[in-house]
C-alpha cells in the first residue's frame, strides 16, 4: 500500500503501462462521469450503499485520469496547483473590493 498520494498515483500510472491514446481514454473518462452523474440521481439506493457506489466510481474516474497524466505526460502537480492560483484569481476578483481580506 502505497504511504503517499503521489506513490498512489505512480503506481496507477504503472497500470496504464500499455498506453493508449487521448482521444479514447476521454472518452472512457466522459463515459465514467456519465454513469457518476447516473448514480448520483439514484434515489431509490440507500444513502450508505450509495455512498460506497459513487466512491468506487469517483476512483474509476480518477484511476482513468492517471492513465491520461501518463499518456500526455502531465504534472498533475503542477496542472493543480495552476488551476488552484488560477481560480483564486477568479474568485477573488468577484469580491468587492470592500470586503477583501488585507494582504491578499
Amino acid at each position: 500500500m502505497a504511504a503517499h498520494f503521489e506513490e498512489l498515483w505512480e503506481q496507477c500510472e504503472k497500470l496504464h503501462q500499455a498506453g493508449g491514446n487521448s482521444s479514447n481514454i476521454v472518452d472512457e473518462l466522459i463515459m465514467k462521469l456519465n454513469l457518476y452523474k447516473i448514480i448520483d440521481q439514484k434515489t431509490d439506493i440507500p444513502k450508505e450503499e450509495l455512498q460506497k457506489i459513487k466512491a468506487r466510481t469517483m476512483g474509476e474516474i480518477i484511476l482513468t485520469i492517471t492513465n491520461l497524466s501518463l499518456v500526455d505526460n502531465i504534472n498533475v502537480f503542477e496542472a493543480l496547483n495552476m488551476a488552484k492560483q488560477y481560480r483564486n484569481i477568479e474568485m477573488d476578483a468577484k469580491i468587492p473590493p470592500t470586503l477583501r481580506i488585507p494582504g491578499r
